[in-house]
């Protein structure tokens, strides 16, 4: 199985002595961090002055696919993203990068998340088979997709987006979750194995249907507790 982990991407450069890239998280194989899988650039895609730099260390762009929220919270619930004028702010966005992307030979991948554009799975799975011809992608992150409300019905939803996602979806970003201290109405997410996340149920999922071809990414945190949760050795990941 291929494990990337998703690293800040300041610390990184700290740590290398490089300069900063202009992204905000870098997705960094575990056995060697110049294999880079994609570069995350976060704040909100939608929004004004949103850009790709072209000298990102990947060929792989990820985002969020954005929302109408007024800044400065990127997560705070907004009806018209999951209306007509959502998805339309969304396929504008999407009509005018695919030729950039399609110069630059990028691909840009496309984080849902509950309280944005592309909230659920249907959403995800719609703009997949209608972008298939493009450069566009859309992961399996099926923690972000989540609310409190789900959590008691927690292994369909998830059973859900791993059946139908599992196959498009590039890379998987797999999350451990808490209720938020701070508004219980959110989410926030940790690394596996401190959080609400059921173990048996995550691991029989990735192994019943995800290509372990693909890349799993992991948040920051302890890697071989991550890892000893997934149940996965040293001989069972990609080297």
């Amino acid at each position: 199985m291929k494990i990337f982990v998703l690293h800040d991407s300041a610390t990184v450069a700290a740590i290398t002595g490089a300069q900063k890239p202009a992204c905000d998280a870098l997705a960094l194989a575990t056995d060697d961090p110049s294999d880079v899988d994609f570069c995350f650039v976060g704040e909100n895609p939608l929004g004004p002055g949103w850009l790709i730099d072209n000298e990102l260390p990947s060929d792989r762009i990820a985002c969020w696919s954005g929302t109408l929220a007024e800044p400065p919270d990127l997560f705070a619930a907004h009806p018209h993203n999951w209306m007509n004028p959502g998805r339309e702010t969304l396929d504008a966005f999407l009509d005018e990068m695919i030729p950039q992307l399609e110069k630059t030979s990028r691909r840009l991948t496309l984080i849902p998340h509950a309280r944005h554009v592309l909230s659920d799975v249907q959403g995800s799975i719609n703009l997949v088979r209608e972008r298939a011809d493009t450069p566009v992608e859309v992961a399996l992150a099926p923690t972000h997709l989540l609310t409190p409300s789900m959590i008691h019905v927690l292994e369909d939803h998830y059973t859900r987006a791993f059946e139908t996602l599992s196959d498009p979806a590039p890379f998987l970003l797999l999350e451990d979750f808490v209720v938020n201290e701070e508004d219980p109405e959110r989410l926030r997410t940790v690394p596996l194995g401190e959080g609400l996340l059921d173990r048996s149920m995550t691991r029989d999922l990735v192994r019943d249907h995800w290509n372990h071809d693909k890349p799993v990414i992991l948040g920051p945190g302890s890697l071989p507790d991550q890892l000893e949760w997934l149940g996965l050795g040293p001989h069972e990941i990609d080297r």
